[in-house]
């Protein structure tokens, strides 16, 4: 009570009232039950730690985003192979006319200038009928040499562009096809299921993630499964199924699906010799060498496990992979020989580069293939333009 009263005596009259007045305030806004407050308190918590998670899903889900952008043109052109009933020719470098000529027919042959008739004078005696006689002789003969000018000069055309085709096309077709002289014996590995660490990343930004790829095959038929995730969500999933021969392997489906984007499928009509797109109309002519972007990787697999003697660093070759919108020619170099930290230790593996053939410097895939570990792909890479990359490492793997 009295140390109440000597601190009222200490205070000013005006200060007093104006403590006792804030004090009234701060009881009125503090609730009368603390459970209340300390739920009020536990819920402006949850929701700030919500806002935190919600931009830092929005920032990883456009990194993704940018991890995948520029992978495959927009715009796809079709690329038919010369048939027979062929309207356009490859693009080739050995092509001498840039458009192709007009088929010889009877109907299309253009036509052949009469020449004038030559009247012979008048009648007045033998000699001078004698020498009209030798003047329309001359003059038909002048016409059937220029007509068979014409015709042999139309032929000889002919023939020379249709060799130059078949030059062209042969040349065109070598690289894709070179792969198969190459690599004599294709000897794919056992089935398994391979586990990847998985690690994107573009400048001072990184997201971690996760990967496998099952990989199936009984001698006859094989299919692949890849997939890869991060913050939960399935990044790419893709399959590739089809049969087998004495080439490797021969695909027959390849299915894929992007966060953001539409499940596509490719298919391989065996009976047709073509491969359409579901994501486009365009049509491409099998030439016997074409891989999908799944089966590609096991092909590589197949021929280095097969004929590991022609393995050497620089040796390039090209061949065709089929997308999701169009199929197109890649080169194949090997980079040489690499030493790799894996989870269960170092292991030497060959690294291979694939690069398409068109832009480039837009798109790159790297392996690495061990050969102490039946030589499946320890190391994938992928790249694009925009600085990004993608990139899975084997952790572990299990033999089927």
């Amino acid at each position: 009570m009295f140390k109440n009263v000597t601190a009222r005596m200490s205070l000013p009259a005006g200060a007093y009232t104006n403590v006792m007045t804030m004090r009234s305030l701060l009881m009125a806004l503090w609730p009368s039950n603390r459970k209340t407050w300390i739920s009020l308190t536990i819920i402006l918590f949850i929701v700030f730690v919500h806002l935190i998670v919600i931009q830092w899903t929005r920032d990883s889900l456009e990194f993704i985003r940018l991890l995948d952008a520029d992978n495959e043109a927009e715009t796809v052109s079709v690329t038919l192979s010369t048939s027979k009933r062929a309207t356009s020719k490859p693009n080739a470098q050995v092509a001498t006319k840039q458009t192709p000529p007009t088929p010889v027919t009877e109907a299309a042959a253009p036509p052949v200038q009469e020449m004038p008739a030559i009247s012979p004078p008048p009648v007045n005696n033998l000699a001078n009928d004698n020498e009209g006689n030798r003047t329309q002789a001359h003059a038909a003969e002048i016409q059937t040499n220029s007509e068979s000018t014409i015709a042999s000069a139309l032929v000889n055309d002919s023939a020379t562009d249709t060799a130059t085709t078949k030059k062209a096309e042969t040349e065109s077709t070598a690289a894709v096809t070179e792969n198969t002289a190459l690599f004599g014996k294709i000897s794919l590995p056992p089935s398994a299921e391979l586990v990847y660490t998985a690690r994107a990343m573009q400048g001072t930004r990184s997201l971690s993630g996760s990967g496998n790829i099952l990989w199936q095959q009984n001698g006859l038929t094989y299919t692949v499964k890849g997939e890869a995730s991060a913050l939960f969500l399935s990044l790419l999933s893709y399959q590739s199924s089809g049969h087998l021969s004495k080439a490797g392997i021969l695909p027959d489906l390849y299915h894929e699906k992007r966060i953001g984007k539409s499940a596509t499928q490719t298919h391989f009509v065996r009976e047709l010799k073509t491969i359409s797109f579901s994501a486009s109309t365009a049509i491409h002519e099998i030439q016997g060498s074409e891989q999908d972007r799944g089966s590609i990787i096991w092909q590589l697999v197949g021929m280095a496990r097969g004929d590991p003697a022609k393995l050497e660093p620089g040796l390039t070759f090209e061949t065709i992979i089929a997308g999701t919108k169009a199929a197109d020619r890649w080169r194949v170099q090997i980079s040489g020989i690499e030493n790799l930290a894996l989870a269960d230790g170092n292991f030497n593996a060959w690294h291979w580069v694939l690069l398409p053939v068109e832009n480039q410097f837009d798109y790159q895939i790297d392996i690495w293939l061990a050969p102490d570990k039946e030589w499946y792909p320890v190391k994938i890479m992928y790249g694009n333009r925009t600085g990004a990359n993608l990139t899975m490492t084997l952790e572990k793997f299990h033999q089927k």
